[in-house]
This record gives C-alpha cells, sequence and structure tokens, in this order.
C-alpha cells in the first residue's frame, strides 16, 4: 500500500487530469496484458541520470533477466524486451520514495509511514524528483489520491493532507487484514 504519483506525457500545454487519467489507464491495460504501450521518446536513462544527479544515494536495481524469464515461462530475451523500466530505489535509511522510470511515464511511490515533519520532508523531496522529471522530459504530474495535475515547475506538493489521513488509519487497516472473520476451525 502506497501513496503513488504518475508523471505523464501531454498532448496540451496545461495540465489536464482527465487525460492523465486515460493515460494512466492504457498503461495499466498494456501493463497488465503484458505489451507495451508505443512510446514518443527513449527518455528513460535521460531521467534516471538527472534523478540520481540530484539524489546520488539513489540506486538502480538490477533485474535478474533469467529468474524473471523462468518465473514467467518466457525466453530471456522475452523477459527483457517486457522489462524495460528503469527502477531507482533509496538507501536503507534515506526517505523511502522509489521510482519507476518509463520512457514517456515515471511512477513514484511512497510508504504510508511518515508523520509531521518527516511526511513534509518526504513530499518535499518528492516535489524535487518531480521538477526534475518536469525539465528533463517535460512530464507533467497526476496524483490520483486527490484527482490533480500540475505542472511540477508551478505547484510543490505542501499539502498531503490524504496522505496523513491514511497514515493514521494503516493500524486499523492492517489489524483488519490480520484478523480472521471465523474462528480457525469453522470452515463454514
Amino acid at each position: 500500500m502506497s501513496y503513488d504519483l504518475y508523471c505523464y506525457r501531454p498532448t496540451s500545454s496545461r495540465p489536464d487530469p482527465t487525460e492523465a487519467e486515460g493515460i494512466i489507464e492504457r498503461f495499466n491495460e498494456a501493463e497488465e496484458s503484458g505489451s507495451r504501450l508505443p512510446t514518443t521518446s527513449s527518455n528513460r536513462e535521460q531521467i534516471a541520470g538527472a534523478l540520481i544527479a540530484l539524489n546520488p544515494r539513489l540506486k538502480r536495481f538490477e533485474f535478474d533477466f533469467v529468474k524473471i524469464a523462468d518465473s514467467m515461462k518466457v525466453s530471456e530475451d522475452e523477459a527483457r524486451a517486457r522489462f524495460t523500466h528503469i527502477e531507482l530505489d533509496p538507501e536503507e535509511d534515506d526517505l523511502a520514495i522509489q521510482l519507476i522510470v518509463h520512457d514517456d511515464y515515471v511512477f513514484a511511490s511512497i510508504p504510508y509511514w511518515y508523520k509531521g515533519r518527516e511526511a513534509d520532508a518526504v513530499f518535499l523531496q518528492l516535489s524535487k524528483y518531480l521538477r526534475v522529471i518536469r525539465v528533463t522530459a517535460g512530464l507533467f504530474a497526476y496524483d490520483p489520491q486527490t484527482g490533480t495535475a500540475f505542472d511540477p515547475l508551478q505547484t510543490e506538493l505542501r499539502d498531503h493532507q490524504i496522505y496523513d489521513e491514511v497514515v493514521e488509519q494503516v493500524p486499523k487497516i492492517a489489524a483488519g487484514a490480520m484478523k480472521p472473520t471465523n474462528p480457525w476451525w469453522k470452515l463454514w
């Protein structure tokens, strides 16, 4: 469970939540079917390089294509063709923001565990990442939790009320997931 933001390549000069939702939906459908959307650019390396320049502690995840191929029952070449994105992960003691970089899309995820000043810090860092992505690749950002599309050069993520509300609910959500509805000996 995470707070996710999406960076997308716009077709217009202004952020549009409807456009962002459509792009994300098409991306998710393609990913579920194992296919890829056609791309309009090949910015992965430039975006990843710019993000690492901003935060040199970000680490590239190295895919084990042999294991992926084996688990998916496909060839290693097919696994490589399906996993072309770049995953950037923070060091263990850094703010936990994971970035998945595709050619025309970037996904950012934050776990629901930060409160107060730490939440402020993680959203400030995320804003920096989004600005770098905007400058490097021209991508706008979309927050599906709030339904807001925005230009990261004009909007900084200061208000994280929805994130804070979920963080407060996580213990209850986790407790509900752990609690069986029937005693183990009742199978009906």
